[in-house]
Protein backbone atom coordinates (compact mmCIF):
# COMPACT_ATOMS: atom_id res chain seq x y z
CA UNK A 1 0.00 0.00 0.00
CA UNK A 2 1.06 3.45 -0.88
CA UNK A 3 2.65 4.74 2.72
CA UNK A 4 1.00 8.01 2.19
CA UNK A 5 -2.17 6.34 2.38
CA UNK A 6 -3.87 5.85 5.90
CA UNK A 7 -4.82 2.14 6.97
CA UNK A 8 -8.56 1.77 6.05
CA UNK A 9 -9.56 1.48 10.00
CA UNK A 10 -7.84 5.44 9.58
CA UNK A 11 -9.92 6.44 6.85
CA UNK A 12 -13.36 5.38 8.39
CA UNK A 13 -12.57 6.99 11.53
CA UNK A 14 -11.30 10.11 9.82
CA UNK A 15 -14.57 10.32 7.97
CA UNK A 16 -17.02 9.54 10.87
CA UNK A 17 -15.83 12.74 13.11
CA UNK A 18 -15.54 14.87 9.65
CA UNK A 19 -19.21 14.00 9.08
CA UNK A 20 -20.20 13.78 11.93
CA UNK A 21 -18.50 17.88 12.79
CA UNK A 22 -19.54 19.17 9.48
CA UNK A 23 -23.28 17.97 10.10
CA UNK A 24 -22.54 20.04 13.63
CA UNK A 25 -20.89 23.16 11.97
CA UNK A 26 -23.58 23.58 9.48
CA UNK A 27 -26.93 23.04 11.97
CA UNK A 28 -27.76 22.81 15.38
CA UNK A 29 -28.93 19.54 16.62
CA UNK A 30 -32.47 18.60 17.10
CA UNK A 31 -32.65 16.38 20.59
CA UNK A 32 -32.63 12.87 18.55
CA UNK A 33 -28.92 13.90 17.65
CA UNK A 34 -27.90 15.56 21.10
CA UNK A 35 -29.54 12.06 22.77
CA UNK A 36 -27.51 9.90 19.84
CA UNK A 37 -24.11 12.14 20.76
CA UNK A 38 -24.71 11.75 24.43
CA UNK A 39 -25.01 8.20 23.78
CA UNK A 40 -21.52 7.73 21.73
CA UNK A 41 -18.91 9.95 23.70
CA UNK A 42 -17.30 7.15 24.69
CA UNK A 43 -17.04 5.55 20.99
CA UNK A 44 -15.74 9.40 19.57
CA UNK A 45 -14.11 7.76 16.43
CA UNK A 46 -10.59 9.84 17.33
CA UNK A 47 -7.92 8.77 20.27
CA UNK A 48 -9.07 11.33 22.94
CA UNK A 49 -5.71 13.53 23.61
CA UNK A 50 -4.92 16.85 22.98
CA UNK A 51 -7.79 19.13 21.81
CA UNK A 52 -10.27 15.63 21.44
CA UNK A 53 -10.10 14.96 24.93
CA UNK A 54 -10.84 18.75 25.91
CA UNK A 55 -13.56 18.41 23.39
CA UNK A 56 -15.54 15.42 24.46
CA UNK A 57 -14.77 17.07 28.38
CA UNK A 58 -16.92 20.27 26.93
CA UNK A 59 -19.46 18.01 25.73
CA UNK A 60 -20.15 15.87 28.87
CA UNK A 61 -20.03 19.21 30.47
CA UNK A 62 -23.21 20.03 28.70
CA UNK A 63 -24.95 16.95 29.34
CA UNK A 64 -24.33 17.35 32.69
CA UNK A 65 -25.66 21.19 32.61
CA UNK A 66 -28.64 19.83 30.44
CA UNK A 67 -28.07 22.46 28.04
CA UNK A 68 -31.18 22.94 26.27
CA UNK A 69 -31.77 22.32 22.51
CA UNK A 70 -33.23 26.26 22.39
CA UNK A 71 -29.82 27.16 24.09
CA UNK A 72 -27.47 25.28 22.12
CA UNK A 73 -29.31 27.00 18.56
CA UNK A 74 -29.62 30.36 19.98
CA UNK A 75 -25.10 29.61 20.29
CA UNK A 76 -25.15 28.51 17.07
CA UNK A 77 -26.81 30.68 15.80
CA UNK A 78 -25.06 34.31 16.93
CA UNK A 79 -22.09 31.98 16.14
CA UNK A 80 -22.22 31.67 12.99
CA UNK A 81 -24.60 34.82 12.07
CA UNK A 82 -27.53 32.31 10.66
CA UNK A 83 -30.28 34.95 11.59
CA UNK A 84 -27.97 38.38 12.89
CA UNK A 85 -24.31 39.38 12.25
CA UNK A 86 -21.87 36.39 12.79
CA UNK A 87 -19.80 36.59 15.93
CA UNK A 88 -17.38 34.24 14.12
CA UNK A 89 -18.16 33.95 10.60
CA UNK A 90 -17.84 30.29 8.80
CA UNK A 91 -16.88 31.22 5.44
CA UNK A 92 -13.14 30.64 4.21
CA UNK A 93 -13.43 33.69 1.69
CA UNK A 94 -14.24 35.99 4.91
CA UNK A 95 -11.41 35.11 7.02
CA UNK A 96 -9.01 34.97 3.41
CA UNK A 97 -10.18 37.73 1.29
CA UNK A 98 -8.85 41.31 2.23
CA UNK A 99 -11.70 42.65 1.82
CA UNK A 100 -14.06 40.14 4.15
CA UNK A 101 -16.15 39.20 1.27
CA UNK A 102 -18.14 36.07 0.27
CA UNK A 103 -18.47 34.87 -3.07
CA UNK A 104 -15.38 36.08 -3.78
CA UNK A 105 -12.40 34.32 -5.58
CA UNK A 106 -11.92 31.90 -2.64
CA UNK A 107 -15.30 30.37 -2.72
CA UNK A 108 -15.09 29.51 -6.24
CA UNK A 109 -12.00 28.01 -5.79
CA UNK A 110 -13.29 25.79 -3.21
CA UNK A 111 -16.35 25.03 -5.74
CA UNK A 112 -13.65 24.02 -7.69
CA UNK A 113 -12.22 21.46 -5.69
CA UNK A 114 -15.30 20.00 -4.64
CA UNK A 115 -15.96 18.90 -8.65
CA UNK A 116 -12.88 17.14 -8.19
CA UNK A 117 -15.13 14.47 -6.31
CA UNK A 118 -18.24 15.27 -8.50
CA UNK A 119 -19.68 17.25 -5.41
CA UNK A 120 -21.14 20.62 -5.37
CA UNK A 121 -22.79 22.83 -2.14
CA UNK A 122 -26.56 22.24 -1.91
CA UNK A 123 -27.45 25.31 -1.87
CA UNK A 124 -25.28 26.62 -5.03
CA UNK A 125 -25.43 29.97 -5.56
CA UNK A 126 -27.53 30.90 -2.83
CA UNK A 127 -25.40 30.18 0.07
CA UNK A 128 -21.97 30.23 -0.19
CA UNK A 129 -19.51 26.91 -0.65
CA UNK A 130 -16.88 27.33 1.93
CA UNK A 131 -18.91 27.38 4.89
CA UNK A 132 -16.88 24.81 7.17
CA UNK A 133 -19.37 22.50 7.53
CA UNK A 134 -19.15 21.75 3.82
CA UNK A 135 -15.26 21.95 3.44
CA UNK A 136 -15.59 19.83 6.76
CA UNK A 137 -17.94 17.26 4.72
CA UNK A 138 -15.56 17.44 1.66
CA UNK A 139 -12.55 15.98 3.69
CA UNK A 140 -15.12 13.12 4.75
CA UNK A 141 -15.99 12.33 1.38
CA UNK A 142 -12.72 11.96 0.18
CA UNK A 143 -11.90 9.26 2.66
CA UNK A 144 -15.34 7.72 2.24
CA UNK A 145 -14.33 7.59 -1.51
CA UNK A 146 -10.73 6.63 -0.65
CA UNK A 147 -12.23 3.59 1.44
CA UNK A 148 -14.49 2.53 -1.42
CA UNK A 149 -11.50 2.32 -3.66
CA UNK A 150 -10.09 -0.20 -1.78
CA UNK A 151 -12.55 -2.21 -1.29
CA UNK A 152 -12.80 -2.35 -4.61
CA UNK A 153 -8.87 -3.42 -4.76
CA UNK A 154 -7.71 -0.27 -6.28
CA UNK A 155 -4.92 1.20 -4.46
CA UNK A 156 -4.32 3.99 -7.30
CA UNK A 157 -7.73 5.23 -7.13
CA UNK A 158 -7.65 5.19 -3.32
CA UNK A 159 -4.89 7.72 -3.37
CA UNK A 160 -6.11 9.49 -5.69
CA UNK A 161 -9.42 10.42 -3.63
CA UNK A 162 -7.15 11.16 -0.72
CA UNK A 163 -4.90 12.95 -2.41
CA UNK A 164 -7.91 15.34 -3.16
CA UNK A 165 -8.90 15.87 0.52
CA UNK A 166 -5.03 16.14 2.03
CA UNK A 167 -4.42 18.70 -0.61
CA UNK A 168 -7.69 20.64 0.40
CA UNK A 169 -6.62 20.24 3.66
CA UNK A 170 -3.67 22.20 3.24
CA UNK A 171 -4.62 24.38 0.62
CA UNK A 172 -7.97 25.69 2.38
CA UNK A 173 -8.47 24.06 5.81
CA UNK A 174 -5.30 24.65 7.16
CA UNK A 175 -4.76 27.88 6.12
CA UNK A 176 -8.17 29.60 8.25
CA UNK A 177 -10.03 26.96 9.90
CA UNK A 178 -7.61 26.54 13.20
CA UNK A 179 -7.93 30.08 13.60
CA UNK A 180 -12.04 30.27 13.25
CA UNK A 181 -12.21 27.16 16.06
CA UNK A 182 -10.26 29.31 18.41
CA UNK A 183 -12.22 32.82 18.70
CA UNK A 184 -15.51 30.47 18.37
CA UNK A 185 -14.33 28.22 21.15
CA UNK A 186 -13.76 31.58 23.26
CA UNK A 187 -16.84 33.14 21.81
CA UNK A 188 -19.62 30.30 22.45
CA UNK A 189 -22.16 30.77 25.82
CA UNK A 190 -22.19 26.43 25.69
CA UNK A 191 -19.99 24.08 26.45
CA UNK A 192 -21.49 22.33 23.42
CA UNK A 193 -20.07 24.36 20.59
CA UNK A 194 -16.68 25.03 22.82
CA UNK A 195 -17.27 21.20 22.52
CA UNK A 196 -17.46 21.03 18.78
CA UNK A 197 -14.47 23.76 18.23
CA UNK A 198 -12.07 21.96 20.13
CA UNK A 199 -13.43 18.33 18.73
CA UNK A 200 -12.74 19.84 15.09
CA UNK A 201 -9.09 21.28 16.27
CA UNK A 202 -8.79 17.46 17.46
CA UNK A 203 -9.67 16.18 13.57
CA UNK A 204 -7.59 18.53 11.99
CA UNK A 205 -4.63 17.06 14.30
CA UNK A 206 -5.30 13.46 13.87
CA UNK A 207 -5.99 14.25 10.12
CA UNK A 208 -2.05 15.60 9.68
CA UNK A 209 -0.95 12.63 12.09
CA UNK A 210 -2.47 10.32 9.49
CA UNK A 211 -0.82 11.41 6.50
Amino acid sequence: MNPSLPSPESLDRLAAAFATLGRLHLQSPDQETLDQLKGLLDEWPLDAKDDTAFGLDELRKSFDKDETVAEIRRDHNLLYGVTATAKVPPYESVHRNQDRLVFDKETLEVRAEYRKLGLQAPKLNQEPDDHIGLEFNFIAQSCLRSLDALDQGSTTDASRYYGIGAVFMHQHINEWVPQMLEQAAEAADTHFYSGVMYLSLGAIGAFAEAE
